[in-house]
């Protein structure tokens, strides 16, 4: 037997050494499904990221009159407190809002530091059909109002608060009455 040949002896083994094409050519074979696939997920988890999007910016808002404090009818969207230290005004919430949006003016004579009330919805013939109370840190001087977004009851997305503008879409209206259950002032330094 001629082992000559190539100058092998039978005890040696052949061994290929890849050249720089064929290592780049196997690369690329080999991770472009797993390329392709990578990218076509990243394409549909960013267009579902974007589906999802809300646009918040409310248009046609109109600003709340201001009210002489001597009138004995408030605003249709005002709701006075019993004892007269807090008013709630200017009420939103639309169809697909994620948040209720509430002002708050403080009529007493101390800084509120966080108030207690409770929301009660209502369907238009009067009937309830959410109650919840809630308790909310806010900071309001004496005689200034102040805007607070709580996280909406309606998690659905059906409703529509009835004085809100009313949505294209086949949607629910409801109403809310506001009681203040408590409210905590910073204690005044003589």
């Amino acid at each position: 037997m001629d082992f000559s040949r190539n100058g092998q002896s039978p005890t040696t083994p052949r061994i290929h050494v890849p050249s720089d094409k064929d290592i780049i050519s196997r690369t690329c074979k080999m991770n472009t499904p797993r390329f392709l696939t990578i990218i076509a997920t990243m394409l549909s988890i960013s267009s579902a990221i974007n589906a999802d999007r809300i646009v918040t910016t409310r248009k046609h808002l109109k600003p709340i009159a201001v009210q002489n404090h001597d009138e004995p009818t408030p605003p249709t969207d005002t709701i006075t407190s019993t004892d007269g230290l807090i008013r709630f005004c200017g009420y939103e919430k639309t169809l697909r809002a994620t948040k209720e949006t509430l002002f708050i003016e403080n009529l007493s004579d101390s800084t509120i530091t966080a108030l207690s009330f409770s929301i009660e919805y209502l369907d238009t013939n009067g009937r309830q059909i959410h109650h919840r109370s809630i308790k909310q840190p806010v900071e309001i001087p004496s005689k200034q109002t102040r805007r607070i977004d709580i996280k909406s009851w309606d998690t659905q997305k059906t409703y529509y608060y009835v004085k809100g503008e009313r949505p294209r879409k086949s949607a629910t209206p409801y109403d809310i009455r506001i009681k203040t259950d408590t409210l905590y002032i910073r204690p005044c330094t003589p």
